[in-house]
């Protein structure tokens, strides 16, 4: 086994994608020294290779250990910024006397605002995930304006048209701060095991790839996007990662 097949086993076993890419560094610099020790101590280049990979051992056994430490936690930035906005657009009113007014339509059309307020909180939080934006980003830049228009923001507004007690509304803003986490968590679980199966599979190029295009791993047919160059059709390749779900590729 030589050190571009330890790693790529040793990779394979992180679930996290963020701290896979630490590691791979980690390591691969790690190994390198070693090798240079080695070397300089009278070993050939490739004795010394093999007795760095024979010191840390299995990789498999090593990458699992490495996952249980690196597993991935709950987005608290998201909860709590949630939290924040959901506070003081809903509850802070209450002790300046404008927390509870006379609604100024039924309840029932009141409620059908907020959820659907509320669903389309969800539905960006969806897209945030999927495409890894930011905590913060801007809205609207070509429009010579923008603003945080996050999931979280949209979320904390969608409890304004409650006109219940205090009580209610505190209940609310938990309980989607906790749908807003759930979700969160997991499509984050989901997209690393998509970025686990596929980490250094190799596949051939059904079109060309470039910001688009298809591939076949294992049978299945994927969308894929190239790393930098064009990867033609009929060649072959390998994913080194997702951007989003979106599998990348570079040609081999």
């Amino acid at each position: 086994m030589d050190t571009k097949n330890y790693l790529k086993r040793l990779t394979k076993q992180i679930s996290v994608g963020s701290a896979r890419e630490e590691i791979l560094v980690e390591y691969a610099a790690h190994i390198e020294d070693h090798k240079e020790a080695l070397i300089d101590q009278g070993l050939s280049e490739e004795e010394a290779e093999l007795e760095v990979l024979k010191q840390l051992g299995d990789p498999v056994v090593t990458g699992r250990q490495l996952n249980k430490v690196h597993r991935r936690g709950i987005e608290w930035r998201m909860t709590g910024y949630f939290l924040i906005c959901a506070l003081l657009i809903n509850v802070v009113p209450y002790f300046f006397g404008y927390g509870r007014t006379s609604a100024s339509a039924p309840n029932f059309i009141l409620y059908g605002i907020a959820g659907i307020i509320a669903c389309a909180g969800f539905l960006i939080s969806f897209m945030e995930k999927y495409t890894d934006s930011a905590l913060f980003y801007a809205w609207g830049e070509n429009w010579d304006g923008g603003g945080i228009t996050n999931s979280g923001f949209v979320l904390a507004i969608a409890v304004f048209p409650f006109t219940g007690s205090l009580q209610q509304k505190l209940f609310c803003i938990f309980l989607l701060a906790g749908l807003l986490t759930l979700q969160r968590y997991v499509i984050v679980l989901v997209k690393d095991r998509k970025e686990k199966q596929l980490l250094w599979e190799i596949g051939v190029a059904v079109t060309d790839i470039s910001y688009k295009g298809l591939g076949i791993i294992a049978g299945k047919k994927l969308r894929l996007k190239s790393q930098g160059m064009l990867i033609k059709k009929d060649t072959p390749f390998m994913v080194i990662g997702l951007e989003g779900f979106r599998p990348i590729a570079v040609a081999i």
